[in-house]
């Protein structure tokens, strides 16, 4: 056996770019390579040449939690929808906690036994204060705070007021950046990463400057769309990067990952092709390391909702924990040529821009002089002109349409539908092309 592999020479990667432009036939090397909008030039082999490093882990865990959005309905829709999510598979929710009795929502739901992350703002923090001092030892509550609209505060005190109580429990993490919003506008993937990043530095460098310590994980929750390498490959730069950043700032805090399948790619016609999507976008969620997990129902965008579109959300984890044993493995891109390469590229463009956030004065200062919703714009305008003019597919809507599911919407409908705060261009290619008033 040894004398087989030595009759055989290893190719090196000369020899497989050699070997192409010979099977070229007058074509050139470069005509193969792109340029990704993350900033990286594609090449199209890699081989293990291709890895400037041996690469660790981004991260050990295998298993996640099966999240679920609770609606904005009353309280006792809420409580009905948790309980009967829960007895479903579901293990975590994200609760916008708004003026709603805690109470009766949560009647029956254990909090010290699943994960659980409440929206919160100034006006509802202490009710919810109020609600779990009443009910549990907080050392024994999992639980992820987020501020409502921290991008819409004055100033850190706004924000430490809010969070204050909450930061010596171990458990509970009150440190936070919700991220979805940026990635719903069609942020590219390194600039969300730089964003997430802007923002927690800010509230740890606000609590230093106060002398603060906490030992509690940081939470951010972020989206993910059908890029799927690339969405794999954003998730464990922020891993990457937060363990530069725990480095530097002399910390030990881990980093919790709450992720949700994006709203820039669904569409209203052929609307079931939205369950693909979404199933690309957990799979990539699972692979680039999430704690938790939401997938969005396929008819998220429809006004007449399928009764079972949120169970069928939920059995899409199911199977992917059950039937295809994903929550077995941690990590899999881990030295992977492709995918190393383009985290790196998304890391180190992330923090080349996170360090042109802080010469602009940091996160609020940041969203004061729209320095975010500026550029922002301007990437999700590259990405509409690629649907409108067919260099990007979307199947079902402007290649395969299925004319046998036409969109009939109401003006009071397509009105809703603009108002949205995302910016998704197959929403806006079928609104502009595709809509048949009812």
């Amino acid at each position: 056996m040894d004398n087989l592999f030595q009759e055989f020479k290893a190719s090196s990667a000369e020899d497989w770019k050699n070997q192409i432009i010979k099977d070229l036939k007058g074509d050139t090397y470069e005509s193969l390579q792109w340029h990704h909008n993350n900033g990286m030039l594609v090449e199209p082999f890699y081989t293990a040449e291709s890895l400037n490093q041996i690469y660790a882990p981004a991260f050990t865990h295998s298993d996640w939690e099966i999240s679920v959005n609770l609606k904005n309905d009353s309280s006792a829709e809420i409580n009905k929808s948790i309980l009967s999510h829960l007895d479903n598979g579901a293990s975590s929710f994200f609760f916008h906690t708004n003026s709603h009795d805690l109470n009766i929502a949560m009647n029956g739901v254990k909090l010290k036994y699943i994960h659980s992350a409440f929206e919160i703002n100034k006006n509802n923090v202490h009710q919810l204060r109020s609600y779990l001092e009443s009910n549990y030892d907080l050392n024994d509550v999992q639980a992820s705070l987020f501020f409502q609209n921290f991008e819409q505060i004055q100033n850190m005190e706004e924000w430490y007021r809010c969070m204050e109580f909450f930061l010596e429990f171990r458990k509970i993490k009150a440190i936070s950046m919700n991220a979805l919003p940026y990635h719903n506008l069609n942020a590219l993937a390194y600039y969300e990463v730089a964003i997430i990043f802007s923002g927690l530095i800010e509230q740890l460098e606000y609590l230093s400057s106060k002398g603060i310590i906490t030992t509690s994980d940081l939470v951010v929750k972020t989206g993910v769309n059908s890029d799927f390498f690339t969405q794999i490959a954003k998730l464990r730069a922020i891993r990457r990067l937060w363990n530069c950043f725990k480095s530097e700032y002399k910390i030990k805090n881990n980093l919790y990952l709450i992720v949700e399948t994006g709203l820039t790619n669904k569409s209203i016609s052929d609307k079931h092709n939205n369950m693909l999507r979404s199933s690309i976008e957990a799979m990539a969620a699972v692979a680039g390391g999430c704690n938790e997990l939401c997938v969005n129902d396929y008819d998220v965008f429809n006004a007449v909702k399928d009764k079972s579109a949120t169970r069928l959300a939920l059995n899409q984890q199911l199977i992917l924990k059950h039937e295809s044993y994903f929550d077995k493995i941690a990590d899999v891109a881990c030295g992977s040529y492709y995918i190393e390469n383009l985290t790196d590229t998304i890391a180190q463009k992330a923090l080349e821009t996170f360090k042109y956030f802080e010469t602009e004065g940091g996160y609020l200062s940041c969203v004061k002089n729209n320095v975010f919703k500026n550029e922002i714009k301007r990437q999700a305008s590259l990405k509409q002109e690629q649907v409108n003019n067919l260099s990007q597919t979307v199947i079902g809507v402007n290649k395969f349409k299925n004319e046998k599911d036409p969109i009939t919407l109401s003006d009071a409908e397509i009105t809703v539908l603009k108002q949205l705060p995302i910016n998704n261009p197959v929403l806006h290619y079928e609104l502009l092309n595709l809509t048949k008033h009812a």
